[in-house]
């Protein structure tokens, strides 16, 4: 009996010493150590922060608070509190223990419940206590509206280099019709262009509606050389 009752004894201190670790663990104080045969109870006390230097750490080292380089499930973020809060939190033991438990609720994504993929999260809490979450990422995890996206700007690249390439052909017909009935113009109706030229210089006379076919006329009655002689 004696030894059965050194056994339980041991059994109890190193649990005891278990329970104690793993409080101090997490920043906690053991006080109390009840083990049956079914189970083990413990209750624990946190060490709560006395001033805003030594809460600003214990938040940091718990659950990442203005940590570098954070990331939760994979995904980079950051998490700030504004110290006008956190001075709020130290003395008001309700809004610490709110404070605590919504940066808790922050270690967890749930990244299964989103249709897309996450590539960044911050969460801000303010000095009244609001908070601000904000999620970077891709709502096509398999690439789908990508693809149908540069498909689409594709087609309508495509669609604009078309409509280019009949304007300007368009306008390379035009320009040939309006030369052409410059030329006739010309041609027909020498009363109406006067060209003049002595010493090297010129001087070309013309009426009409469109500035576009002057010039032609001008063109074309210096490339005729008709009734022009050019000296150097």
């Amino acid at each position: 009996m004696q030894i059965n009752h050194t056994n339980v004894n041991n059994s109890v201190f190193s649990g005891y010493e278990s329970a104690k670790r793993n409080a101090e663990s997490i920043g906690a104080k053991l006080v109390s150590y009840a083990e049956t045969e079914d189970m083990a109870a413990s209750t624990v006390v946190s060490k709560s922060p006395k001033t805003l230097s030594e809460l600003e750490e214990y938040i940091q080292d718990k659950y990442g608070v203005n940590q570098a380089n954070k990331t939760i499930e994979g995904i980079p973020a950051s998490i700030s509190v504004s110290p006008a809060f956190l001075q709020k939190a130290l003395d008001d033991p309700e809004k610490l223990q709110w404070l605590e438990e919504n940066l808790e609720a922050m270690q967890s994504l749930n990244t299964g419940l989103f249709a897309g993929t996450l590539t960044s999260v911050s969460y801000s809490v303010d000095g009244e206590g609001n908070i601000t979450m904000i999620t970077s990422g891709t709502s096509d995890p398999d690439g789908r509206i990508a693809r149908e996206n540069a498909k689409r700007k594709e087609q309508e690249r495509l669609r604009e280099e078309k409509r280019e390439k009949e304007r300007l052909e368009q306008k390379k017909l035009e320009e040939q019709e309006q030369q052409k009935r410059a030329k006739q113009r010309l041609e027909k109706t020498g009363q109406q262009s006067e060209v003049e030229s002595a010493q090297g210089s010129f001087r070309f006379i013309s009426s009409g509606d469109s500035v576009k076919t002057l010039q032609l006329e001008l063109t074309n009655a210096l490339q005729s050389g008709a009734s022009l002689e050019v000296r150097a």
